[in-house]
């Protein structure tokens, strides 16, 4: 795992990470296992002239390779990666979708591909895509342990659909006012024949398997398969990223070659098949008049988030589940009250308002998260605007210690000093590393 932070402002920009790393050991039995290790660097400068760098977190690496190889890779094969932050990071990705296609003979040489991995991320993307289905039909079912019902399977399509194909939420999207139509994902790529043919091999395949295993052979019916594969194969070409599925995120910051500000682009990155690069754009921006500092936590953070926001995740998480319970209690006490006189009226209700309980939960968490970051992050924010990059970098180191300090009191080694930081300022960037012993 991995703690990381980053700060900007008008002046310049600072990142920090910990050491410890995770991956993945795949062995020739075909199985796979997780390996911890510190002493990693997970920023990685890509363009010194700006400059440009990148932090990676989460999944330490991509068709096997450690991200570290795959960027050395990328700068010795591409000298033109663009002039601003953005379009560094769209390089890299259009790198990765020409070497894991094979159009790249330099890359290939720096970097060979292994027979049948192309197969291998497009099996774990169609597993996780069934084992969000399954979450669906659990989110869609009226009543837990018993077979779902007809209409389940078809609200759970239905919400597959959306995600796959549409930005935002899905309980929030009822509840939108009507004539506001969801804005729909962006798409990475095009269909090629590369793509039909992997569909027609393994497609029909993979989801019978995945489908009889995640739900019992013959639960699920020939026309919500075949609805599934549609919806599977339109998820190929959009942004959606399956929750099952490894995905790296990489945070890219720096200067363009115009700009005297600092920007920053966050991106996750998935599995890649048939020339796909599976990748999403999280957020993406620049230092303001009206926004002068930018404080961005990743991955384990608890510490750091309760101090920026408020509340650390798993507290959020119980206090959801408290209200959803909530919710529900009170509607089905209404639905009582109401089925004294008329019953079916009593049913109707619980009907048009079954998902409310979820929905109107997330909605209030989500504004309890806007409230508590705003204020808490000024009360940093009014110390980071001013700061040099020089102290950006010693700010940010402090942070990430803030997570090593946690894990080491808790025993846990997924998170490890030394901490590595860079700051960046307008044509230099400068490494730090620190050993808090």
């Amino acid at each position: 795992m991995t703690s990381e932070v980053m700060l900007l402002n008008v002046q310049g920009a600072a990142l920090a990470a910990d050491s410890a790393l995770t991956a993945i050991e795949y062995h020739a039995d075909g199985t796979a296992s997780v390996r911890y290790q510190t002493g990693a660097d997970k920023i990685f400068l890509l363009d010194q002239s700006m400059p440009v760098a990148a932090m990676i977190f989460d999944v330490a690496e991509f068709y096997r390779y450690p991200w570290a190889a795959i960027f050395e890779a990328f700068t010795a094969s591409v000298p033109s990666r663009g002039n601003s932050v953005q379009k560094v990071a769209q390089s890299l990705v259009q790198y990765l979708a020409r070497w894991t296609s094979g159009a790249d003979s330099r890359s290939q040489s720096l970097l060979p591909l292994e027979e049948g991995q192309e197969r291998l991320n497009f099996a774990v993307y169609v597993a996780a895509l069934v084992q969000r289905f399954h979450q669906c039909v659990e989110l869609s079912s009226e009543r837990t342990g018993q077979r779902p019902q007809a209409q389940t399977f078809l609200r759970a399509l239905d919400m597959l659909r959306f995600e796959s194909q549409y930005s935002g939420e899905y309980f929030q999207n009822l509840f939108l006012p009507h004539g506001q139509p969801p804005a729909r994902r962006p798409l990475i790529g095009e269909s090629s024949s590369r793509l039909v043919l992997l569909l027609d091999q393994y497609l029909d395949r993979l989801l019978t398997g995945m489908s009889d295993s995640m739900f019992g052979e013959g639960v699920i019916s020939k026309a919500t398969k075949t609805t599934l594969a549609e919806i599977t194969i339109g998820s190929c070409l959009t942004d959606w990223l399956p929750p099952g599925v490894p995905k790296t995120g990489i945070v890219f910051a720096g200067f363009a070659s115009s700009d005297v500000r600092p920007s920053f682009i966050d991106i996750r990155i998935g599995s890649a098949f048939a020339g796909l690069v599976k990748h999403q754009l999280v957020t993406m921006g620049a230092p303001t008049q009206r926004e002068p500092a930018i404080i961005q936590s990743f991955a384990q953070a608890d510490l750091i988030d309760a101090l920026l926001r408020g509340a650390q995740p798993g507290y959020k998480y119980v206090l959801f589940q408290l209200m959803r319970q909530g919710i529900s209690s009170l509607l089905n006490a209404v639905s009582g009250e109401v089925a004294k006189k008329d019953v079916s009226l009593a049913k109707s209700v619980l009907q048009q308002f079954d998902q409310a309980p979820l929905a109107v939960s997330r909605a209030i968490i989500m504004a309890g998260d806007d409230i508590a970051r705003n204020a808490m992050e000024m009360r940093v924010a009014d110390v980071v605007n001013s700061a040099s990059p020089e102290l950006l970098a010693d700010y940010a180191r402090k942070l990430v210690q803030l997570s090593v300090i946690e894990h080491e009191l808790t025993g846990s080694q997924s998170v490890a000093e030394p901490i590595l930081a860079l700051r960046i300022k307008k044509g230099r960037a400068d490494w730090i590393r620190h050993n808090m012993s």
